[in-house]
Parts: structure tokens; sequence; C-alpha cells
């Protein structure tokens, strides 16, 4: 049944107008308006396009501070805040690649009152394409495990995203062969992080250290062993980088990660094995955007606890979403 004149809200008795914007209750002669204005001074709302000034334009909010008529920084801080604050705490804008999909993943390290941070970065790239997009980082304290990967894996990542991903690429961190091997999952390890134990000796030259023109050997065959296809000579350079990790002139160090690298050798050469998924061979995609990250930090000095890292974080890869990513047989040397 349909009311035909409106009753008061207190005593459900008649109302009658009372001003323009008023009403009064026949019974208790209460009144109230019928249209309430927000009390208090308005808001002052900095504009979103702030944002890409700062994130994507490389400005400093001191820099823009003064091009507004010479703004205190403080007050321009401030108001930036709120800006960031409701553009981090929204949906995410990204929008994700159709068909088969490949998941690159890495943390970046921080530290806040000597206890040690890890943000964790999350790419997905299409087997077809030559894009990689970002999801929203994940912040957790303590160091980098697999343990802390299967839990933001869980986080950002749907089950009908999960079974679409085709192959992980990551760093031979513990345990990341068991998570890839649960949700069935092509593994393909890092050559970035594989070389770069190698060269920090190598880039300096250091040959009358011990063992030092042997690791060079070492380093060439690793090369090779990397790139070469399936065969006779691949056999060779396995069987001949296995002896050099038995020579007692090689350090410890070095003996370790050739042992290591002999071990895993099928998870370095998945690109070869399954050239179908376009897969990278590197990292370097996640990489490149942490390099951004500490870029954006250093130049705002912005980072001053875990929660304004995590903003700040945000903030930038929801701008810049995504970055190129080729597949190992794309790249050129």
């Amino acid at each position: 049944m349909k009311t035909k004149h409106a009753k008061s809200p207190c005593c459900y008795a008649l109302v009658y107008r009372f001003g323009h914007r008023r009403r009064q209750c026949s019974a208790c002669k209460r009144t109230w308006s019928i249209r309430q204005k927000k009390r208090g001074r308005p808001r002052i709302r900095m504009q979103s396009d702030i944002l890409k000034q700062v994130f994507l334009e490389k400005y400093t909010l001191g820099h823009l501070a003064k091009r507004r008529h010479g703004m205190n920084i403080a007050t321009f801080r401030y108001r930036f805040r709120q800006v960031l604050h409701r553009f981090a705490s929204g949906p995410t804008p990204q929008r994700l690649p159709s068909g088969s999909l490949i998941l690159l993943v890495d943390g970046l390290y921080f530290r806040f009152k000597k206890i040690p941070w890890v943000l964790y970065l999350i790419a997905l790239k299409s087997c077809t394409g030559k894009k990689a997009i970002f999801l929203d980082p994940v912040l957790l304290p303590g160091k980098e495990s697999a343990i802390q990967w299967k839990l933001v894996l869980t986080t950002r990542l749907s089950q009908e995203i999960k079974s679409r991903i085709r192959a992980l690429v990551v760093d031979n961190l513990n345990g990341m062969k068991k998570i890839a091997k649960q949700e069935g999952w092509i593994l393909q390890l890092c050559h970035f992080h594989l070389i770069l134990k190698f060269q920090v000796q190598h880039r300096r030259q250091r040959r009358a250290l011990k063992g030092g023109v042997l690791r060079e050997k070492a380093y060439h065959l690793m090369h090779q062993i990397l790139e070469v296809p399936s065969g006779h000579l691949l056999d060779t350079s396995i069987t001949e980088l296995n002896q050099l990790a038995q020579n007692p002139s090689m350090t410890y160090r070095i003996q370790a990660v050739i042992r290591e690298f002999i071990s895993s050798v099928n998870y370095y050469r998945t690109y070869l094995n399954n050239p179908e998924l376009n897969l990278p061979s590197t990292t370097n995609t996640i990489e490149s955007m942490c390099c951004i990250i500490r870029d954006l930090l250093r130049r705002n000095r912005s980072a001053s606890s875990p929660r304004a890292l995590l903003k700040w974080a945000t903030a930038l890869i929801r701008l810049r979403k995504e970055l190129n990513c080729n597949g190992k047989h794309r790249q050129q040397n």
C-alpha cells in the first residue's frame, strides 16, 4: 500500500512544512531538515594527476610544492598522502591477458629498525605476449622463504588464475621446486642469479686468487650448458664441469655452486625444452621494477615505515603496471 502523505519519523504523525527546507512533526513539534548539509570547512582535495607527476614524470614533492605558489612542504606532503591513500586503498586496475600465463616472482629486501622486510613482487606474462602485468605487491617481515611465497601466492592469485599458469620463473630459492610441483607448473630457474654468483670475483679479474683460472673455465662452461641444445656437446660440458667441481684447487663456495647447478641443470634449460611457452630465462623484468621502486624511494625519501613503503610501491605498480618481458629466443645479446 502506497502512503499518500509522509509521516514523521518520531511519532508517525502528520508532517507540516516549517520553512523552505525544514519539516515539523504535528504531534511533538520536533523539526528537522530534509537535506542535511555537511558541517565544517570544505575539504581541500588535491587532484589525482599529481600521482602521475611524482611516479611517472619523476618530480619530487619539494619541487611540486614550490610550483604551487610556494606551498609549505609539510602541507603539500599531507595532502599528497591523502591522495596516495585513496588511490592505494582502492580497487586494483590491472587487467590480465587471456590464455595461458607465465608467473614471474622475486623479492626486494628492506630493513626497518634492524628488522628485515621483504617486498614480494608478482608479474604475469602471456605465453604469446611481450608484456608482463604486475599485481599489487605484498610486504611481510622476515627473510624471503618458500613458506612466505606460498602465503603470498595464495593471497594474490585466485584459483582461476592458478589454473591458467603454465610455468614459474624464479630464483633458485629453497622450496620453490616443491611449490611448482604441487601446483603443476613448469619451473624455469633464473640465469641471472646463477651467473651473479660467479661474477662476484669474475668482474674484478682476480686470477691470482685460489682457483682463478679454473673458475673462469667453469664460468664459460656454465654459459655453454645454458645455451647449447641437447646432444654430445652438452653431455661433454656437464662431465667436464663436474670434474672441475671435484678439483681441490677450486674454492668451496664455487664447488658448491657448481654442484647445485649440475643437480638442477634441467630446470635452467626449461626454456629450451619447452619452446612453445616462450619462457624468459631470467627474472630481469622483476629486477627492473625493483630498480624503479628503489629510485622512486631514494628520490622522494618516502620509505620511512613499512606501511608507507607498501603504499608507495602499490601506487607505482598500479600506475606503471606493465614492463617488457620477451622470451629467451627473442632477447638480443
